[in-house]
């Protein structure tokens, strides 16, 4: 019963201390939250996926591996991704027909992509106190006649990319992931928002112009 009592106490004092306001930033932008509102939540979620450009794709293994033993399983890999410039909110994807991502979305399209805020330089802070969210939807080709505004879409983000189509570096193609629903953790429960948030509420939030961090 001491330690139950104990265990009790420590578990309150710490949601004492989370239950505090905070302040975060996400991308250049301070926000102090005390209850994320829907809404708000939506106008953070655009806001990271605008001026992250990097997170966690994933997709469900098809059945080539080891006889189909891990057909189902989820598969993640980190991967670059840009805010489109023609479509907002929708991440424009470079990927090549070599990785298990390409393959597994061969079979079955359906993907994710979870994105978290990056820390800046000598921040020291817990990304479980950060914002993420995970976008839920479809890994659609780009056709071939927008190639060229995918192309400058994605260098004015990333500008170190060199795999482009028709480099010669293996057989990289462009993709869009079209989103159907979007989860958002804010931060600690209590503070922010934590939950889904649909997609016409998250397109209608318009971000700046893409500033490079």
């Amino acid at each position: 019963m001491h330690t139950l009592a104990l265990a009790v106490l420590f578990t309150l004092s710490h949601s004492a201390v989370l239950a505090l306001p905070s302040i975060s930033s996400c991308g250049g932008e301070r926000v102090t939250a005390v209850g994320e509102t829907h809404d708000q939540a939506a106008r953070l979620a655009r806001n990271l996926v605008k001026n992250t450009g990097i997170g966690t794709f994933m997709s469900v293994m098809n059945a080539d591996r080891n006889d189909g033993i891990l057909e189902g399983y989820p598969f993640g890999s980190m991967d670059y991704y840009a805010d489109d410039c023609e479509s907002p909110g929708t991440p424009l994807m470079l990927l090549s027909d070599l990785q298990v991502n390409v393959r597994n979305a061969k079979t079955d399209n359906r993907v994710s992509l979870a994105i978290r805020r990056l820390p800046g330089r000598n921040e020291n802070t817990s990304p479980m106190a950060e914002p993420r969210v995970t976008l839920l939807g479809h890994l659609v080709p780009v056709a071939k006649d927008k190639y060229a505004n995918a192309e400058a879409c994605f260098l004015a983000q990333h500008p170190n990319v060199g795999w482009l189509p028709g480099s010669g570096f293996h057989d990289f193609k462009w993709y869009h992931l079209e989103i159907k629903d979007i989860y958002y953790i804010g931060g600690f429960g209590g503070i922010h928002y934590i939950g889904w948030i649909d997609t016409e509420t998250y397109h209608s939030k318009e971000q700046p112009q893409f500033r490079a961090q």
